[in-house]
This record gives structure tokens, C-alpha cells and sequence, in this order.
């Protein structure tokens, strides 16, 4: 490969733009407010960044020896969450963060290689359609088992995590992560909490003192608050309707009058319901539920306008807890006594039956990810889907949507299963677990952001910088995950909390407000389904996906989340049939 090409910035957290660049430095680089754009550069090599970094003068050097040596994962180190790109004599390495929320893609033309930190602009560029059969994939089996593909033909995506090398004469992905997850909750606590600490301190620095912040109730937006007014003021926003949790509310009210700030409660009506948006707002890189609730963001956080930043739980979820994976990785690596007596322990606590999941947890270590992936690619073949979750995780879970395929729709998921399958390394559930729901995070922060400048905010996310992903994925998950305790690791890393948040064991449900948003637009809904380009390709069957519909404004809403994935596909389908507007960078 002679060498890359830089191609359009668009609207998804992106600085890059221009053609054909011939060095590393800022030239044919956008910014977008609040973005920062950094170049260093000696005789050997030269490094840029771009996004939020914490960049200190000693951390300079050491930046240019590793691009000299060809140490790529040691540029990725700094606080923050950031692109970047650096050259030596031999290659150029282009890397966004450990997420995704800074991401890269690429794709070939003859011996070029174009990469993008926009997968809709790269598309763009190469006249590239969308790649329904991935699409349909993504709805009945998820996006997590093909994090190198996009739902675009012929374009690429570099996994969250990883690097692109340049120069040579093939690409190499370049892992970065350097993760070894070996201490206990004890050990790795202090350094958590350091870092969570560090990520909001320097930010509301950046940002003059004054920021804004989600205050919903829960823990993660809660502890970025209250962290964040420590340094500065806070403008505390929520959002709240009738179908929303009254205790997260109540939570909310109690964290912003400790905080010794007003709450701004942004309440909804039936126009802000899920299920209803703007034709002409901006088209995200892929679907995205934040595409289907805009009403409702444009109405919460408009106190919170033209702030330089504002502050968001996201991520928190991924990295101070772990999921059931966390028991099947002890299975895999021989703690099977003790993963029995967490189980048993865990299931007795809310009224769950032990031996089932005992027996759904044994069963995923027995089978690997490549197994699962082989099983569910033969029961999409035969047309054979759950109806409910087990309440254990999985490494695939084909949910009622597949059923909703033609054959031929089936036939072309179960390639793609058997393709992912051939694929994959995966060996650890747990580690597998963390790595694909912080990359799912990181997607729909990045698609967040090209709607977010509609409202005038600009969401930051330190739960998912780099530093504080190492700090948390430093400990192992089986530490992570409470069995007793709610995210053990929040109260573990910030003892100054106040118990009454850290102490809270339930947490509000998006059931009610989403059925309601179906149920109210479910005439636009329907016609957006049967008029869906995954109809007329011959991958779905409308007939079965609006029976489901219909069922759901009857109560039987066993369906809703299929539905839901379907509704953001079809949506993202319908508004991507504009071309790819020319939009300012913005990170």
C-alpha cells in the first residue's frame, strides 16, 4: 500500500476531512467546537491528535520516541478519548480509542487505502450501498460478531481497541488495549477512582468551570455530577414523562439538591414519545436508537445549550459491572466451585431458580463463541428462535425477529454467522462480554453526536476515555460484577459518595415509555415496515413483524426490543436514501 487516503469528515464525532495528504500535520484537518487539535513533530516523527486529550508538556517526548520506535499502543495512553495519527520513516498508524467512540474505517481502491472516522462519508466517497443482509443480521443476532465489518458494502471498520498500520505491504490491525485483567476490587479500586476523578477534573477545567450534566437518578450520571461540582458549576438536566420511573425521578431531585443545584426536568408528552423524529435530522453511520428520541432530547436538554460541555453516564454500565458472563469465564478457567456457590448465592437473592441458571451457564462454557455462533447459524437455517431470554448471558441470542425473515433473509444471516464463526478468537466469555458491550457503547456515543449539535450540546463521556476503560477492565470481572452490591466498584473507588446513592439497588425500566411510543405511532410505524427496503429485497416478511406490532398495542409486548431494532433499522434505512450532507466536524 503506497499510502492512505484522508476522505470527507461528516457527522460522526469526525476532524478529518480534504483529499490526498502527504504528511501527518493539520492540513485538511476540521475542527469542530470544543474539539482540540494538537501536531508534534521532531526529525524522525510526527504525531497530531484530535478530540479530548490531557496532553502535559513531559508527555510530548515520550509521545514522539514511541511513534519513532514504532511503540503505536503507548500514543494511546493519555486522558482522554482521541484520535490519532502518527508517522515514522517506515509506516503511518491511524488508531481512534478503546471503545469505538472515535472510530476509524477504511476500505481499498486499487493499491490506496481510504480510511475515515465516518463510515457514511467513506460510503459516500466510494458510492458504497448499504449492506441489508448485515442489516438484517444485526437485527436478529446483533452487531457484536462482526466488529470489523460495517453495514456498508466493501466498507471496513477498525475495532475499537485496535490500530490501522499503513505502509507496508498489507494493513495490520494494531491491538492497543493492553489490558491484563489480574487485580482484585481492593487492589484496583484507588486507581479507578483516580482516574474517573482525573477525567472530570481536567474537562471542567477545559470548559471554564461551567458544564452541563444528565441527572437521571441513576449512579453513573449521578457520580459525574457531583464529581464535576466539585470543580466548578454544574447545569443538572433530566428528562421525565408519564411513563417514565418516578424513583430514578426521586433520586434525581436528591442528587441535584446535594449537589446544592436546581434540576431542570425536561417533561414530555405524547410528542416526545419514542417512535417519532425529524425527517431532516442529520442520518447517523448506522441505526441508532438516539435517532428515534430526539423530541425528547431537544426538550430535556435545552437548559443546557450552548455549553462547551456536556456530561453523560454512558459507558458507566460496561466498566463498573460485569453481567453473568463473568461466572462462564470462571467456569473456563477451572473456578467452577466457586462460580456455583456465586450463582446459587446470587439467584437465592432474587427469587431465581439456581440449578437453571447453573445449567444455562455451564452449557455457554462448554459450547465457546465459535460453537454458539455455528449452533445459531444451524437453528436460523431450521427457523428456530427464542422467544424470551434465559436470564444468562449468551454468546448469541437469536431473538423473535428472525422469524420475521424470508428463507432467503434466513439464509443470508446464517452465512454471515458461519463467516463470524470462522472468524472469531474469542475464547473468555467475560473478557469477550466487556469487550463487545464497551464497543456497542462507543457506537451509540458516536452516532449521538452528529444529533446532538441540533440540541447545542456536546456530550462527553469519561466512563468510556481510555485511561478510565484500563483503570476498570484492570480488574477482573468477577470482581466487578455484584452479587450482593450494585456496581461494588463505584463505592469501592469513591468511599467520599453519599451510601443513599451508592447503596441503590434498583434501577428505572424503559418498558413502559417505549411500548407507549410504539403503541401511539404504530400507524407510521407499520408503513415505515412494509415501504422498508428489507421488503423489497426479499429479506423480511412484514407479515409476521406487524402481527407483532399489532399484538404489542394489545399487551402482549413480548416483542418490544426485536421491534425496536427492526423500527431503527428501517428508520436509518428510509432517511439514508438522502445524500450525506457536507457538516463541520465535531468531536
Amino acid at each position: 500500500m503506497s499510502e492512505e487516503w484522508i476522505t470527507g469528515g461528516g457527522p460522526s464525532t469526525s476532524p478529518w476531512s480534504g483529499g490526498r495528504q502527504q504528511d501527518a500535520g493539520l492540513a485538511g484537518v476540521r475542527i469542530g467546537p470544543g474539539c482540540q487539535a494538537r501536531v508534534l513533530a521532531n526529525e524522525q516523527a510526527r504525531v497530531v491528535l484530535a478530540g479530548d486529550y490531557c496532553l502535559a508538556a513531559a508527555d510530548e517526548k515520550r509521545l514522539l520516541d514511541a511513534a519513532t520506535s514504532g511503540r503505536w499502543a503507548e500514543l494511546t495512553h493519555l486522558p482522554g478519548s482521541y484520535w490519532v495519527v502518527a508517522q515514522n520513516a517506515a509506516h503511518r498508524f491511524v488508531c481512534g480509542d478503546l471503545s469505538g467512540f472515535r472510530s476509524i474505517f477504511h476500505t481499498e481502491r486499487g493499491s490506496h487505502t481510504l480510511w475515515s472516522t465516518s463510515a457514511r462519508q467513506l460510503a459516500e466517497h466510494q458510492r458504497a450501498t448499504p449492506d441489508l443482509a448485515m442489516v438484517a443480521a444485526r437485527i436478529t443476532a446483533g452487531a457484536e460478531h462482526w466488529p470489523d465489518r460495517t453495514v456498508y458494502d466493501g466498507i471496513h471498520a477498525v475495532p475499537g481497541g485496535f490500530g490501522l498500520l499503513l505502509g507496508g505491504p498489507r494493513l495490520q490491525l494494531i491491538d492497543v488495549s493492553r489490558i491484563e485483567p489480574e487485580a482484585t476490587l481492593t487492589q484496583g479500586a484507588p486507581a479507578y477512582g483516580a482516574a474517573l476523578e482525573h477525567a472530570v477534573r481536567w474537562r471542567m477545567s477545559a470548559a471554564g468551570g461551567l458544564a452541563g450534566a444528565d441527572v437521571s437518578g441513576g449512579l453513573d450520571s449521578s457520580t459525574l455530577a457531583i464529581l464535576a461540582a466539585q470543580h466548578g458549576e454544574v447545569r443538572a438536566v433530566t428528562y421525565a414523562d408519564a411513563y417514565t420511573s418516578a424513583e430514578d425521578l426521586t433520586f434525581a431531585r436528591r442528587v441535584a439538591e446535594h449537589m446544592g443545584v436546581a434540576l431542570e426536568v425536561g417533561t414530555g408528552g405524547h410528542q416526545e414519545l419514542p417512535f417519532g423524529w425529524s425527517p431532516a435530522q442529520p442520518v447517523t453511520d448506522q441505526p441508532a436508537a438516539v435517532s428515534l428520541t430526539t423530541s425528547q432530547h431537544a426538550l430535556y436538554l435545552r437548559p443546557a445549550a450552548g455549553l462547551a460541555m456536556h456530561l453523560t453516564g454512558t459507558g458507566g454500565d460496561v466498566v463498573l459491572d460485569s453481567c453473568s458472563a463473568a461466572w462462564i469465564g470462571m467456569v473456563q478457567c477451572g473456578q467452577r466451585r466457586a462460580a456455583r456457590r456465586q450463582v446459587t448465592d446470587w439467584a437465592r437473592a432474587r427469587n431465581r431458580a439456581p440449578r437453571e441458571m447453573w445449567q444455562a451457564i455451564t452449557r455457554a462454557a462448554g459450547t465457546g463463541h465459535a460453537g454458539a455462533l455455528q449452533d445459531a447459524a444451524a437453528r436460523m437455517t431450521r427457523g428456530e428462535f427464542e422467544v424470551r431470554r434465559s436470564g444468562v448471558w449468551s454468546w448469541c441470542h437469536l431473538g423473535q425477529s428472525g422469524a420475521w425473515l424470508t428463507p432467503q433473509g434466513r439464509a443470508h444471516v446464517a452465512e454471515l454467522l458461519r463467516q463470524a464463526a470462522a472468524a472469531t478468537d474469542e475464547t473468555r466469555a467475560d473478557l469477550t462480554e466487556q469487550r463487545s458491550s464497551l464497543r456497542l457503547v462507543g457506537a451509540d456515543a458516536r452516532d449521538t453526536v452528529p444529533l446532538a449539535s441540533l440540541w447545542r450540546v456536546r456530550p462527553v463521556h469519561p466512563y468510556i476515555d481510555n485511561q478510565v476503560v484500563r483503570a476498570a477492565f484492570t480488574i477482573s470481572p468477577t470482581e466487578r460484577h455484584g452479587v450482593t452490591a450494585f456496581k461494588p466498584l463505584l463505592a469501592a473507588a469513591l468511599p467520599s459518595l453519599p451510601t443513599w446513592l451508592t447503596s441503590r439497588r434498583s434501577k428505572g425500566s424503559f418498558t413502559r415509555q417505549l411500548t407507549a411510543g410504539m403503541v401511539h405511532n404504530q400507524r407510521t410505524l407499520a408503513d415505515l415496515i412494509r415501504t422498508s427496503a428489507l421488503v423489497t429485497s426479499g429479506l423480511l416478511d412484514p407479515d409476521p413483524a406487524l402481527a407483532a406490532l399489532f399484538r404489542l398495542a394489545g399487551g402482549q409486548g413480548e416483542a418490544l426490543y426485536d421491534l425496536h431494532r427492526l423500527v431503527m433499522a428501517c428508520q436509518w434505512l428510509a432517511a439514508g436514501r438522502r445524500p450525506a450532507p457536507a457538516l463541520e466536524g465535531a468531536c
